[in-house]
Parts: C-alpha cells; sequence; structure tokens
C-alpha cells in the first residue's frame, strides 16, 4: 500500500483533483434537506395518525406589529391586504379577526355575527372592547398586533413558497406596519436552507484563514500551509458530495462536517511532520517509516474519530443516521488524501519545518512546566476542582427540546418565532380528538376546554371559542355538529420537552376524570415525544461508542485491561467536566446538540491516544519505562499541543453562526479540548506509571 502510495503519489493527486472539481459542481447548488416530518416518522407508537398531525406543516403564521393601536382607519386598510390574500389561489384556508365569527345558539338554531365591525367608528370601537372582554384570538391585549392564520395548498414547490411568504409580506408593508412576522414550518425549512449554503461558504472560508494563519505561525512554511489547505478542501468538497451523490442532496446537520474534517486533517498531518528521530536518506524509506511509527496512531485516531459517527448510524432518524455514514465516509477519504498530500510533501521536502523557534520554546515550557508540577496542593486542588465540577454536572444536567433550540437567538427568525409566542399563544400546534357519542354531555367538552384555556393554549378551532353560549347547545345537536368525533385544533408555547410532558399528563388525567377519551397529536406534541426519544438514543449511542473504543484497545494491546480505563478516563472525564461547566449557564441536552459529544469524543481522543501510542513505540524501542514517558511528552505532547491550539483556533468563527447546534459545537469542543490536553499532560503520565 505505501509503496504503491509512494510510486504514484502525483497521479493520485491529479486523480483527486479530478474528483474535486466534479464534486465542486454537483454541490454548487445543493438541495438541503429539512423536513420536520422526516424525523417526526420516528414516532410510530404516538396515539394519532401521523397524516393528521402533518397537515400542520403547510401553516403560516402572520404577523403585524404597530407603533400605536389599530384605529379603524388602519384596520380598514389591513383588511384590503387581506382581500388580496383571502383571493389567492395557493392559499387553501384563511383565519383572522376579519371572518372570525360568534355563533348564538337560541336553542333550536344558530345565529352567526362578524365580531369586528368597521362601519362606524363608534362600532369598531364597541367590537373592540367586547373582543378585549373575551380575550381575542387575532388582536393582542395592546391592540398593537395582529396575525392571521394561513395554510398553503399542498405539494407546492420550495420556490412556489418562497414566492407566496415574500408576497405576503409585501402586501402587508403597504400598511406601514413596524414590523411583519411570518412563522411556521415552511418558512423555518426555507429559512435554513437559504442560510446553511452562505454559512458553509463563509465559514469554512474563516475556518481555513485563521487555521493557515496559526499553521504558518506554527511552519513558517507557506508552500506547506498551502498543501494543508488544498488537502483539507478537496477532503471537505469530495465529502459533501458523497451525500449529493447517495441521497441527492445534505442535511442540515451536515454544516459541521466542514469543521469535523478540518480538525480531523490537520491534526493528522500535524502529527506526521512531528519530530519522531527517524532519520533515513532515501525519502521513500523515511516516508515509509514516518507512516508506520507515527501513520499508524494516526490511522488508529482516524478510526476512533470514525466510531463516534457511525453509532449514529444506529438511529432511526435518518438525517442522523446520513450524517453519521457520510461523516465516517468524510473521514477515509481525508485520511486517503492526507497520506497522499505527506508523500508529496516529503519528496519536495516541505516537511522538513524548522518552525517557529520562540513559539516552540514557549510551548516545550509550558510542557515541562505542567508536567513538572511540584506542588501536591496544586496537583491535587485541580484535580479535585475538576471532580466538583463535574459531579455537578452529573446532577444538575438534564434532558430537554425546545423547537428553537436550532436556532441562534440573536436571528431574524427566532424573533419572529417570539412575536407569535409572546402575543399569540405560541408556534407548536397541538390537536386534542375525542370521540363523540349519545352520551357525551356538552359539559365535558366545555370543562375540559376551559382546563386547555388554564394551561394557556391557544384554541384555534373549538366550542369555546366558536359559539358564544356554548352551555346551551344540546346533546342530539352536538353529535350533529361533531359526528362521531371532534377535534380541537390548539397552539401552545415554545416551553420546552420537560415541561409539556408534566402539561400533557395533567390534560390526561382531566380527560380520564371527565371520562372523555381524548387523543394527543400534533406538530408540536409530536416533536416533544419524539426529540426527547432522539437524544436519548444519540447519548446511548455515545455511549456505545465509548464502550467500543475502549474494547478496541484491549484488543490491540494484546488483552491488557488496563488500557480499557487508562485509554478512557482522560477522554470521557474532560467531557464530564465539560457539561458541568456548561451547566452554570442552564445547559441541557437536546436534539441540537447531544450528537455534538460523540463528536467531541472522536476529536479529543486523539490526544491520549497519540501519548498512548508513543509510549508504546518508545517501550519498543528499547527505553525503560519513566524514559518512554518523558520521551512521549517530550515529542509528542508538542505535536499535541499545537493541534489543540488550531482546533481552538479553527473552531472560533463557528461562534457566530445561525445556529446554534454548529456555535455549540465550537464552545464544546473548546472547553473539552482544553480540559482534555490538562488532563492528557498533568495526570495521563501517572495513570499510565501506575497502571501500564
Amino acid at each position: 500500500m505505501l509503496d504503491f502510495v509512494w510510486r504514484y503519489k502525483y497521479i493520485l493527486f491529479v486523480l483527486i483533483f479530478f474528483v474535486f472539481i466534479n464534486s465542486l459542481f454537483s454541490i454548487l447548488n445543493p438541495k438541503i434537506f429539512f423536513e420536520t416530518e422526516r424525523i417526526l416518522m420516528y414516532a410510530d407508537d404516538i396515539q394519532i395518525e401521523l397524516e393528521e398531525s402533518f397537515n400542520d406543516k403547510n401553516l403560516l403564521l402572520l404577523g403585524l406589529e404597530f407603533d400605536e393601536k389599530i384605529s379603524l382607519d388602519k384596520m380598514s386598510s389591513i383588511k384590503s391586504s387581506y382581500e388580496n390574500i383571502k383571493n389567492d389561489s395557493l392559499i387553501k384556508l384563511e383565519r383572522s379577526v376579519f371572518n372570525q365569527k360568534k355563533m348564538l345558539f337560541s336553542g333550536l338554531f344558530f345565529h352567526s355575527f362578524d365580531i369586528l365591525n368597521l362601519s362606524s367608528e363608534e362600532k369598531y370601537q364597541q367590537s373592540i372592547e367586547k373582543l378585549n372582554e373575551k380575550s381575542a384570538m387575532f388582536l393582542s391585549k395592546d391592540l398593537k398586533k395582529t396575525f392571521f392564520i394561513l395554510e398553503m395548498q399542498d405539494d407546492l414547490e420550495s420556490s412556489v413558497q418562497e414566492k407566496l411568504i415574500n408576497k405576503l409580506r409585501t402586501n402587508f408593508n403597504k400598511n406601514n406596519p413596524k414590523q411583519v412576522f411570518v412563522s411556521g414550518q415552511i418558512p423555518s425549512e426555507l429559512y435554513m436552507q437559504e442560510n446553511v449554503v452562505k454559512e458553509l461558504f463563509y465559514i469554512t472560508f474563516l475556518s481555513a484563514f485563521f487555521c493557515c494563519l496559526i499553521l504558518w505561525v506554527f511552519t513558517m512554511n507557506i508552500k506547506f500551509v498551502l498543501l494543508t489547505l488544498v488537502s483539507v478542501i478537496f477532503s471537505i468538497v469530495i465529502s459533501i458530495s458523497v451525500s449529493q451523490f447517495l441521497y441527492g442532496g445534505i442535511e442540515l446537520v451536515m454544516i459541521i462536517m466542514p469543521a469535523i474534517i478540518f480538525i480531523v486533517c490537520v491534526s493528522d498531518l500535524m502529527h506526521l511532520i512531528n519530530d519522531a528521530n527517524i532519520k533515513f536518506d532515501n525519502k521513500k524509506d523515511f516516508f515509509k517509516q514516518k507512516v508506520k511509527k507515527i501513520g499508524v496512531p494516526v490511522a488508529l485516531t482516524s478510526l476512533t474519530t470514525a466510531i463516534g459517527f457511525l453509532s449514529f448510524c444506529f438511529s432511526d432518524v435518518l438525517p442522523i443516521t446520513r450524517f453519521g455514514l457520510i461523516t465516517t465516509i468524510g473521514i477515509i477519504i481525508s485520511l486517503f488524501i492526507i497520506l497522499v498530500s505527506y508523500s508529496i510533501c516529503v519528496d519536495l521536502n516541505f516537511h522538513k519545518l524548522k518552525g517557529n523557534l520562540k513559539i516552540n520554546k514557549l510551548i516545550d515550557t509550558f510542557i515541562y512546566n505542567i508536567t513538572h508540577i511540584q506542588s501536591k496542593l496544586k496537583y491535587y486542588s485541580i484535580i479535585f476542582i475538576m471532580i466538583l465540577i463535574a459531579v455537578y454536572g452529573i446532577q444538575k444536567v438534564e434532558v430537554d427540546n425546545y423547537l428553537t433550540d436550532e436556532v441562534n437567538k440573536k436571528s431574524s427568525l427566532f424573533k419572529e418565532m417570539s412575536f407569535f409566542n409572546n402575543n399569540f399563544g405560541g408556534i407548536k400546534p397541538v390537536t386534542f380528538k375525542t370521540s363523540v357519542d349519545n352520551k357525551t354531555e356538552i359539559n365535558q367538552l366545555l370543562d375540559f376546554e376551559n382546563f386547555l384555556l388554564q394551561k394557556e393554549f391557544s384554541l384555534d378551532f373549538s366550542l369555546t371559542r366558536m359559539v358564544d353560549n356554548p352551555e346551551l347547545v344540546s346533546r342530539s345537536v352536538l353529535k350533529k355538529i361533531t359526528k362521531d368525533s371532534y377535534k380541537m385544533q390548539t397552539r401552545m408555547n415554545d416551553q420546552g420537552s420537560k415541561k409539556s410532558f408534566q402539561i400533557f399528563e395533567q390534560i390526561k388525567d382531566k380527560a380520564d376524570l371527565l371520562s372523555l377519551p381524548v387523543k394527543i397529536g400534533g406538530a408540536g406534541y409530536l416533536f416533544d415525544q419524539v426529540s426527547n426519544k432522539l437524544t436519548l438514543e444519540i447519548i446511548y449511542g455515545l455511549i456505545i461508542a465509548v464502550l467500543t473504543i475502549g474494547i478496541l484497545f484491549i484488543i490491540i494491546n494484546k488483552f491488557n485491561f488496563r488500557y480499557f480505563f487508562v485509554a478512557l478516563i482522560p477522554n470521557v472525564f474532560p467531557i464530564v467536566v465539560t457539561i458541568g461547566i456548561l451547566c452554570f449557564s442552564n445547559f441541557y441536552f437536546s436534539l441540537s446538540n447531544a450528537f455534538i459529544f460523540a463528536i467531541v469524543f472522536g476529536l479529543i481522543v486523539d490526544d491520549s491516544i497519540h501519548i498512548l501510542s508513543s509510549y508504546r513505540s518508545n517501550l519498543r524501542s528499547g527505553f525503560q519505562k519513566e524514559e518512554a514517558i518523558q520521551k512521549s511528552l517530550k515529542i509528542t505532547a508538542r505535536a499535541v499541543l499545537k493541534t489543540t491550539i488550531i482546533v481552538i483556533i479553527t473552531l472560533l468563527p463557528l461562534l457566530i453562526s445561525e445556529f446554534k447546534s454548529v456555535s455549540q459545537l465550537s464552545v464544546i469542543t473548546i472547553i473539552s479540548a482544553v480540559i482534555a490536553i490538562v488532563f492528557d499532560l498533568i495526570y495521563l503520565p501517572n495513570l499510565i506509571r501506575r497502571y501500564l
């Protein structure tokens, strides 16, 4: 294999280049998958038909906010804009204050009347007063905001959906509102798709720039930096194109792939160019020996990183499974590209790096000081503090999920969602369905609906909302209205799945108390049910990956079971400490961040593996135990520290991401990497001395 790579290195590089060009064209206009129902399909045990729940997808919430109370003239102007939208063939259903009616039941017939009266100033004010008394559905209490519920036609192309949403904004902007808000599943998907492509470009560019800058500072060799950059770009583009080739698009979660591939590639190259005291005049022999000595642990770290991502393949959720598979393939692709690039690096003498002597001396001094802590007080104080933080994190951390978890709080999407959450009952659609027979009493339904109102649900379609005196509706009339079943369409605030679970349990208890056979559904309810299950599933996958890597170390070290603990403690402990640190800022496990810890584990495990592999190599070379440890710390630790610094600097641009999972990847990885390097340099050597 190594002979083949060395002999055909330039031909292989040209082939990689052509694959890169082809891949680049294939992802110029990628399809971004962000479809909520593809995640909700996991909910096969939920007590309502999924088809009913997915009707929520086409709903749009459109809101208007004004600086002053909405006057009669302004309301008339809004109605004119509303009429334009109402007649649009792409709108299947619309509800607003303009068509909101109340019905009075006389005992025999229903008499309906419009809630809002625009015939005169006096009647307008009277109708507004009545609306306030009855808690207006489409008007805010301060009368400065109003909203509309619209439903698009089914199966519209995304371009048509986007044009319609832009048309809605333009149409209502004619009324000079302070702001127009449009929210719902489709606007969220369109927003995500548009910004994913932008972020893939800008963040990758910024990360590349920062990485090149720090690489140049460390190596002082622009040729090596450019070769590294080219290798990384090739790896990223080809890896992403695999998803385009296999699935016809890219999953939203794959937006973090460039950062992962970046880190893996740069880490591998930094370890390969690290001085290992291999002396060969023949370049081919030097390349082969260097790869055998350093390349094996590099391949091992790639394998352990891949195992972390492979754990996602056990998920029942298609986007997460695809992410795990494509990232694993990307790691293998990047490993091959790095091997070819390193062979060229050796052939062109790019590997002979003097580096920045001052920085190298500074790094060596830091490593020496941190690995030779003389004070037992400092030594035990550091580990004691970390243990306390870890224990705090274990006790404090919990699983919770919000619809807005993926959205950056500074983004326009979050502001639009917050508008409906804060003013009009929320953005989570929830339906309550109950069968109606000859024994069903109207008071049972009214008591249940009033209980929902107490729990701050917004009742979009219900008896309480439609009928002014629903208590007078007889059992026979109720049966005629509802036929065999009655469905209450509601919305609730995005208050987290943990709190929602408690509310849903209270609602079920209330339904049982009223002898109502209620089934709960809707995209909001399904999200709460599914998201926590998936979060726990990913955490279990991480545990499996951790145990697998531990078993792998036992196997490659001739079934020495001590390696299981020595290999895992330096990698699991920093993650637990990181969770403790994050818990000081109200951190919780969610679907958007649970898989990040599997990623982090795969990345930080590299450090301890390189130190352990270097130690084993030194023992085989005839060094005594203490000499082998010191030699590993002197040579390998420098590369480990440099790669940690590169990882931190490369991930800094991710902090500005529109997507929370991307920014959290940066924060969690940086904190974990710092703790891992401290643990590996201070405590790993003592673990080796005591147990190996």
